[in-house]
């Protein structure tokens, strides 16, 4: 047999590796088959490997003991409970279930440490507080957010998109957010107050864009203030 001590992780994992060599069903083991490659192995074992092979020696006499008991159909139950203490295996279902189970555990293990690999691949960040790095001139003024105030962005295209009006304001020039922000001053200097729908008059896709950007750029710089009474109520937009 070309394999080391050092292939396995204890005995239970050479035998496991025999069981697999021979391909037999776990569940269908031939258990003097397999002791006796087991014990064929260890006979073969380098004298320099005997002070690292104490587990498997161990095993070896569990082993012998048990094949003993298999040749001469030993089943005087008195000996055996005297054996108890000195014998871990005390038949060929109990190392038949001790090789099933051990071979659970391994493919367990064996799913742990892709996972551990894959988790290698990642770096975690612990959170922090983003605060400090948000400019008070970018909050938008009321008690509108930004997030509220994109929600009636899209609800109002909706419904626009429905309405399809037969007529409409067409612009003459491309708008700039710099000619739409003086627009909506002289709106606010006349009315002091209008609805956040209102001010969307232009039914061009350019149009509501450049409007909708206004209103942020004015809310930022402090121009206008962004309220609302309640949920799903009215948003209103007044000169400061």
């Amino acid at each position: 047999m070309n394999i080391q001590l050092n292939d396995f992780e204890g005995p239970f994992d050479l035998l496991l590796h025999l069981v697999r060599v021979a391909k037999m069903d776990i569940y269908n083991i031939n258990i003097r088959e397999i002791i006796d490659q087991y014990l064929e192995f260890i006979a073969n074992i380098d004298e320099n490997d005997i002070d690292t092979a104490s587990e498997y020696l161990v095993m070896s006499s569990e082993l012998i003991h048990l094949k003993s008991k298999m040749l001469v159909n030993k089943n005087n139950e008195d000996e055996e409970n005297n054996e108890e203490d000195e014998y871990k295996i005390k038949s060929e279902e109990d190392l038949r279930n001790k090789l099933i189970e051990y071979e659970k555990y391994k493919n367990l293990t064996d799913t742990f440490k892709a996972l551990e690999e894959n988790r290698e691949l990642y770096y975690t960040k612990v959170p922090e507080n983003l605060n400090e790095y948000v400019e008070d001139n970018k909050v938008i003024n009321g008690n509108v957010s930004i997030d509220e105030l994109l929600q009636a962005f899209l609800d109002m295209q909706k419904r626009m998109d429905l309405k399809k009006p037969l007529t409409t304001k067409v612009a003459r020039r491309e708008y700039s957010v710099k000619d739409r922000i003086i627009e909506i001053r002289k709106i606010l200097d006349e009315k002091k107050q209008i609805e956040f729908t209102e001010l969307f008059d232009i039914i061009t896709k350019e149009g509501i864009v450049v409007t909708f950007l206004s209103i942020l750029d004015m809310s930022k710089n402090r121009e206008i203030t962004i309220k609302q009474s309640g949920v799903f109520s009215t948003i209103m937009i007044e000169r400061v």
